[in-house]
């Protein structure tokens, strides 16, 4: 006996061409959805969280260098009434920036304050003169 032939579903050419662009848009989509929650998303609100938390970290950053300058200025820059070390708070941050790059280069002279300048960058200076700058 002879083996019935296999059965064949006939599609249309307009059909098969809907299935196959449909299953090409989901492997799209998903390829899309993958890739944007490897990247995260991006746009105006994106840059901005990320402004918003790079800022954030280089001012933790500021603040944790500040509080090596607690010993001899006073907690946050608060230096007793009686002392003869300056406070640093809420000076202006171009000021404090002046005297450390004064201090940092030898053009003023100091105790310790020129050896510990030295030890800054100008864009460490500039953070720690400005975290100073906002404790009012």
């Amino acid at each position: 006996m002879r083996a019935p032939p296999p059965l064949r579903h006939k599609m249309s050419t307009a059909r098969l061409a809907f299935w196959i662009g449909g299953w090409v848009a989901l492997a799209a989509i998903a390829t899309m959805g993958a890739a944007l929650a490897q990247t995260g998303t991006s746009g105006p609100a994106s840059e901005a969280r990320t402004t918003v938390e790079a800022q954030s970290a280089r001012m933790q950053q500021a603040r944790n260098q500040a509080a090596s300058c607690a010993a001899c200025h006073g907690p946050d820059g608060r230096a007793p009434a009686d002392s003869p070390v300056p406070g640093l708070a809420g000076r202006p941050s171009a000021e404090l920036v002046e005297l450390m790059l004064n201090y940092k280069n030898g053009k003023r002279p100091g105790t310790v304050m020129p050896q510990i300048a030295k030890g800054y960058s100008d864009t460490e200076i500039l953070g720690i003169a400005s975290w100073f700058a906002d404790q009012q």
